[in-house]
């Protein structure tokens, strides 16, 4: 997989478990862009891509609302787990990403981070909000 296919692939899970979640009015981090970031792949440099947001209005079945994200994770190869307590999150891995939560409290918030592919993070900082860390 490319870095342009794996950062397509966080962005297409994050708008998934959006439309899952039944909230409305989700704001993106990072005023939409994916943040690239370095990995290792093989003992190899690589880059991987992290994104999030929080709804402006949650939905009204927080509960409902985190079986609806877990079955649309289950339909694309996350492996999930449902916390109750204090409040609903549901945690998943695997699949299209290395990790992603999708929180109902104090508003529903996602935060993910894709898998790991061949590649420069510095290469894929070109319109984000802020600037490339220093290169080393």
């Amino acid at each position: 997989m490319t870095p342009e296919q794996a950062r397509d692939q966080t962005m297409s899970v994050l708008d998934g478990t959006m439309a899952a979640s039944g909230a409305t009015g989700w704001v993106r981090d990072a005023q939409g862009e994916p943040i690239p970031q370095d990995c290792q792949i093989d003992d190899r440099p690589g880059v991987t891509f992290g994104h999030g947001g929080y709804a402006g209005t949650p939905g009204t079945d927080p509960a409902a609302d985190a079986q609806r994200v877990v079955d649309y994770w289950t339909s694309i190869g996350i492996d999930s787990r449902v916390v109750t307590d204090p409040v609903i999150v549901v945690f998943g891995s695997g699949g299209p990403v290395k990790a992603i939560s999708f929180a109902t409290s104090p508003t529903y918030a996602i935060s993910l981070g894709g898998i790991c592919v061949p590649g420069n993070p510095l290469d894929y900082y070109g319109g984000l909000p802020t600037p490339p860390p220093p290169a080393p």
